[in-house]
Parts: structure tokens; C-alpha cells; sequence
């Protein structure tokens, strides 16, 4: 899973790469040379959703199916604030002070910031072109978040069905509910508007997909109890590239117009289009390094340099948009999408050499050492 988060991650780089230099969008607001390749790196973001519904659901789906106590939510709750907010927040104490110091006087804009509530302010994401002090890729902490914070209420609930006579299949069903009402309410509030907040950006516009991951959990934990492979599960251990394959098929569909444009989808069948194309990219990537952990695909996703990148994404994520925005802007002396595609390939390494600094800093410097500091030991 380190591995396929740090090429969520390596996509997340290279969209904002686009967006900044050009290739995506150009300065008119038209389709850059890169556009219909670094379109579908949006799907890097359900990538992320799915990783974490998987990873935090698991010990509550163990627990279910196994008998033992499940996690404690205080603990729960302690823990994710220690891992993800002291980072989050010396990224945003840093930039107000360097870059946003006229604005310093806003006592609730500060809050919203530090509280991860600014996604429903947009002026809050300072996304106007040129800016430094952009914290554009913050949303989906916020949508993080506010899931994580949803979890507990959802393990109980979901404990509930494993723990009776259907067990698993009712959990999964569930899950598979939790899916489809989030792919109808996002194609029913499609298009939305990007002035923000909107609907693209709420957890009930993602929750789809943490609910696949928490799916694989469930699968995950029935495995290791009973020892027995659902069918679907012996056809990823059997054929783990043709997963692969799937999901670049539908990795290549999200970049033709049949995903809709560049921002968002345009109508509500092009939002139902991209919904189901992100689901068969994530599940496609995610379903072989689940259940087929030897197959070539894991192999490959556990090579240690990605593996080692994977380990510092949180820091590269809060940093590379700062990093690359003043290598735009302050460096290169260019506004926002000048530099031009020619640029984008000469300024990739650099960007991701920096922010692959910047993140194993924060990993150093901070986040190891507050998770280490302020861990709680489990009880009993």
C-alpha cells in the first residue's frame, strides 16, 4: 500500500505540475498539449480514499469477525490527530507568516484553517493564480477528515451485520449501498459549480470510495478467519495483470471526452461515467496487492524506493504545491500556466527532488517524532 500511495502521490505532483507550467490548462483557459494525459490524474485522489478506508478499517473488521475487542474510538481519534494534524498545521502556521502575513487579522479564517474546515470557504483555499499562499490540495484532508471522524459510527454499525447470521455478505452489501447512493447523489447534483463548496469536494461526493476500501478490509479479515477465497478473490490471485490491465483501460478512458472536461464533468452522464472509471482504476490497482501479495503487481508497488516514498507522502503532499509555486513563480519569474510543456519536463525532477526533501523533513522532523512521542499503548 506504501508503494501505491507514493504513485498516487508521484500523480498529484505532476497534475499540479501541468496546472502551474501550463500543459494542463494554458493561461486562456484552454486544453494544454498534456491535457488529455494529465486529466486522469485525478484519479490519484480516490486512490488515497480507498487506501485509507482499507488501512483504518481493518482492525475494526478483524475484531468483528474474530470475537476480539474492537479498537477503542478515544484512541482511534488520539491517534489520527497526532499523525496528521502537527504537520498540517506547521504547513499552514508557515505560510501565513511567509506569504499571507496582510491576512493574519481573519481569527476565523485562521480557525477554519487549522481546524481542516476551510474547504467550505473557497476564497480560504487562496487558488487565485500567481498565489504562493495556495493550499489548493488541502480539500481532500478535509474530506479525510470529516471521514475520519465518521469512522467509529460506521465500524459500529458495520460490526453489527458482520456479527450476524449473514455476516459478511451483509457487510459487503452494505458497503456496495454506501457506493451506489454516492454515485447517485454525485451524478444528481452534477454539473456541479466550482465556486465552491462543492459537492465534488464534500465526503458524500467520495465516500464510495472509502466504503471499497473498507469492502477490501472486510474481505481481508474474512480471509484470514476462515481461511476461505470468495470467487472474485481466487480471480484476482489467479489473474492479478488482468486487473492491471482494466484499470489501464479505464485510466485511458478518464483522459477521452467521455469523462467530461478538464475541472468537472460537464452533464450527469459524464459524472456517472467518471465515477465508474475511477472505481475500476482503484479497484484494478488496489485488488492484486490485497489478495494476490506475491503476483508481480505487489512486487513491483513493494520496491523500497516506492515503498520509502510511500512512507513520507504526507509530507510531499502539503509541501510540493509551495515548492513548486515558488519555483514558478519566484525562480523562473513566470505567473501561473507561462512556463509552457517544454517546462514541465525540465521542472519535474527538480520539483519532485524538492518536495521528496521537503516531505522526508516533515516525516523526520515531525511527524515520527510526535507519533512516537504521543502514542498510546493499546489497553488490556
Amino acid at each position: 500500500m506504501d508503494g501505491l500511495r507514493a504513485l498516487a502521490m508521484l500523480m498529484v505532483v505532476c497534475l499540479h505540475l501541468g496546472q502551474w507550467t501550463g500543459s494542463l490548462i494554458d493561461d486562456k483557459g484552454r486544453p494544454g498539449p498534456l491535457a488529455r494525459v494529465l486529466n486522469g490524474f485525478d484519479v490519484s485522489v480516490p486512490l488515497f480514499f480507498v487506501i485509507s478506508g482499507y488501512l483504518l478499517y481493518r482492525p475494526w473488521a478483524a475484531a468483528a469477525l474474530t470475537g476480539r475487542r474492537a479498537p477503542r474510538a478515544a484512541d482511534y481519534y488520539w491517534h489520527r490527530l497526532i499523525r496528521i494534524m502537527p504537520a498540517y498545521w506547521l504547513l499552514i502556521i508557515t505560510s501565513l507568516l511567509v506569504f499571507d502575513r496582510e491576512r493574519l487579522g481573519d481569527g476565523w479564517r485562521i480557525v477554519r484553517l487549522l481546524t481542516v474546515q476551510h474547504v467550505e470557504h473557497w476564497t480560504d483555499l487562496r487558488v487565485d493564480p500567481g498565489s504562493v499562499s495556495d493550499w489548493a490540495q488541502t480539500w481532500s484532508l478535509a474530506t479525510e477528515v470529516h471521514f475520519y471522524l465518521a469512522l467509529p459510527l460506521i465500524a459500529f454499525v458495520l460490526h453489527r451485520a458482520l456479527s450476524s447470521r449473514h455476516g459478511v455478505r451483509l457487510a459487503l452489501a452494505l458497503l456496495a449501498g454506501v457506493v451506489a447512493l454516492d454515485l447517485a447523489w454525485l451524478v444528481d447534483s452534477s454539473p456541479a459549480s466550482l465556486q465552491g463548496p462543492t459537492g465534488l469536494w464534500w465526503l458524500c461526493g467520495y465516500v464510495g470510495f472509502f466504503a471499497v476500501g473498507m469492502a477490501l478490509a472486510v474481505l481481508v479479515a474474512h480471509i484470514d478467519h476462515s481461511g476461505q477465497l470468495p470467487s472474485p478473490v481466487r480471480f484476482v490471485i489467479r489473474h492479478p495483470w488482468v486487473c492491471w490491465v482494466a484499470a489501464a483501460v479505464a485510466f485511458a478512458l478518464l483522459n477521452t471526452p467521455l469523462a467530461g472536461g478538464l475541472s468537472a464533468p460537464a452533464d450527469q452522464l459524464e459524472a456517472a461515467f467518471r465515477y465508474v472509471a475511477d472505481l475500476t482504476v482503484v479497484v484494478g490497482l488496489a485488488a492484486p496487492l490485497v489478495f494476490a501479495r506475491a503476483s508481480g503487481p505487489a512486487r513491483l508497488l513493494s520496491h523500497p524506493v516506492l515503498a520509502w516514498l510511500g512512507g513520507i507522502s504526507y509530507g510531499i503532499f502539503l509541501w510540493h504545491l509551495i515548492v513548486l509555486q515558488v519555483t514558478v513563480r519566484d525562480v523562473l519569474g513566470m505567473h501561473y500556466a507561462q512556463p509552457g510543456t517544454g517546462a514541465f519536463f525540465v521542472l519535474l525532477p527538480f520539483v519532485l527532488l524538492l518536495s521528496v526533501a521537503a516531505g522526508w523533513a516533515s516525516h523526520q522532523l515531525v511527524e515520527a517524532p510526535v507519533v512516537r512521542r504521543f502514542r498510546r499503548r493499546p489497553r488490556g
